[in-house]
């Protein structure tokens, strides 16, 4: 086996098993987390067993369907615990594409909601 092929297979593997480590830590199945990046149940079973080295589109599905942002599952020297960033992106994501006026309108529900859980802790 060549280096490249064998690097290949190893880096796919590892992707694989983040993908799994997110996807378990958020307690998803295949098929829900297949469903949320439009892609097939068999797919993704295959992609975290490393049967599959997906393309970075396919990745970038992943990630999105995971509400984490692309470069957690390529970061395989890093741990699988989602943190802040990923809150903010989750938070990113959902403001994408509404106007000035929805996001103050949003602003302002989460400083409301922010304010009773610093009250109630």
């Amino acid at each position: 086996m060549s280096y490249m092929k064998e690097n290949r297979e190893t880096i796919s593997s590892i992707v694989g098993e983040r993908i799994r480590k997110f996807r378990t830590e958020q307690k998803l199945s295949q098929e829900e987390l297949a469903f949320a990046s439009e892609l097939h149940p068999a797919y993704i079973g295959k992609v975290e067993r490393g049967d599959k080295c997906p393309t970075i589109e396919t990745l970038y599905k992943v990630a999105n369907g995971l509400k984490i942002p692309l470069h957690k599952l390529l970061d395989i020297g890093s741990g699988t615990e989602v943190g802040e960033t990923d809150a903010y992106h989750r938070i990113q994501e959902a403001l994408d594409g509404l106007s000035a006026k929805e996001m103050v309108q949003i602003a302002h529900i989460v400083e409301q909601i922010t304010a009773l859980m610093r009250n109630h802790s």
